[in-house]
């Protein structure tokens, strides 16, 4: 859409020729963003971790890997080997750039920031040059120590040894803030839009990933029984075969947010949520098991709280069952109820504001 629109030009309608341009150019950006990706999944495969899926974005992308490898030097290759693609592409568009005719002066043209060199490109020369200068500047703008950034990777797997996990995840993040507000006022100097707002993301995910080790400092303090439900409230329970209604009139009785759902063997299928049936149900004397969430988590009573709680979110479901020996009720672990126990005097100052 941004294509069409700065190429619409007024009393002339639209320049077809430069929407063709761009839109090469920005294939070929995604092009080299897609190559740096696979840089990381590869060299995560030739180190035994399997990359999930590539997702690419407006500024970028990401390879999504389930675990990380176990050996430092195995993590740094990981996160490098992006970076080393892009240096790799530069290089082929470098030494192809020589054979070109005034070959020298098209290299300094694409890569001298300043000065009076008059070049005149063709179609292909252009092409060679955005590859050089483009790839250059992804493979050394992620190597800045800056979490998200490939550098801000390996510098805490570097600094994680010796400082442990809290300390070097603070120091990457204190200097995506501090890098990302630096590259934010350079942009807004330069009159360049897409730097601020690529400043803008690394400010962002240096506080969310912040924010998640200050959770998971808290959460690794408390215990399974400072969020545990338990289940006498719950006599009789909810059945498959219930109706909505009366599931509503159980979310009132016991007041609590989700609620386990039984099959005719007494066996648990899985939960329902309170918010689900009041936003989707339609019938009140409908079935529940259609708003049913069938998959959960099971849990031991000495498990870690944390540990738990990943593993619900990894799962991208509403809690855990948490069961004894031989596989005895216990309680129940809502993600509702941990973000009750994280809650803070700042955050709910907020949300009197939303």
């Amino acid at each position: 859409m941004a294509i069409l629109y700065f190429a619409w030009i007024p009393d002339y309608g639209m320049n077809w020729a430069s929407v063709s341009w761009w839109s090469s150019i920005a294939l070929l950006l995604f092009s080299f963003v897609l190559i740096h990706e696979l840089g990381h999944a590869l060299a995560a495969r030739n180190r035994g971790v399997q990359a999930e899926k590539i997702v690419l974005f407006p500024l970028g992308g990401g390879a999504y890997m389930p675990e990380q490898p176990k050996q430092l030097w195995s993590e740094v290759f990981v996160y490098a080997a992006g970076p080393l693609a892009n240096i790799l592409l530069a290089v082929i568009a470098w030494g192809i750039l020589l054979l070109r005719p005034d070959g020298k002066l098209l290299v300094a043209f694409y890569l001298k920031l300043s000065g009076n060199l008059v070049v005149f490109p063709g179609i292909l020369d252009q092409l060679l040059g955005l590859t050089l200068a483009v790839n250059l500047l992804l493979a050394f703008g992620n190597l800045l120590p800056a979490y998200p950034l490939d550098g801000g990777r390996i510098l805490r797997a570097l600094l994680r040894h010796p400082f442990g996990v809290r300390v070097s995840t603070v120091i990457v993040t204190v200097l995506g803030i501090i890098i990302g507000l630096g590259l934010a006022w350079a942009g807004w100097h330069l009159g360049d839009p897409l730097l601020v707002v690529g400043a803008g993301f690394i400010v962002m995910m240096s506080v969310m990933e912040y924010q998640n080790g200050w959770q998971r400092r808290r959460l690794a303090g408390k215990t399974l029984q400072d969020v545990l439900r338990m289940p006498q409230k719950l006599q009789p329970g909810v059945y498959t075969n219930n109706t909505v209604a009366e599931t509503i009139r159980k979310f009132e009785e016991t007041g609590w947010p989700v609620l386990p759902v039984f099959n005719q063997w007494n066996e648990q299928i899985g939960f329902v949520e309170a918010a689900v049936l009041q936003e989707e149900a339609v019938d009140l004397q409908a079935a529940v098991r259609p708003f049913c969430e069938v998959e959960f988590v099971s849990a031991g009573p000495d498990e870690n709280l944390l540990a738990v709680i990943e593993r619900i979110v990894d799962a991208n479901v509403y809690g855990a069952t948490i069961t004894g020996g031989r596989g005895q009720l216990i309680g129940y672990v809502f993600t509702e109820d941990v973000m009750t126990l994280l809650d803070t005097p700042f955050r709910r100052m907020m949300r009197r504001w939303e």
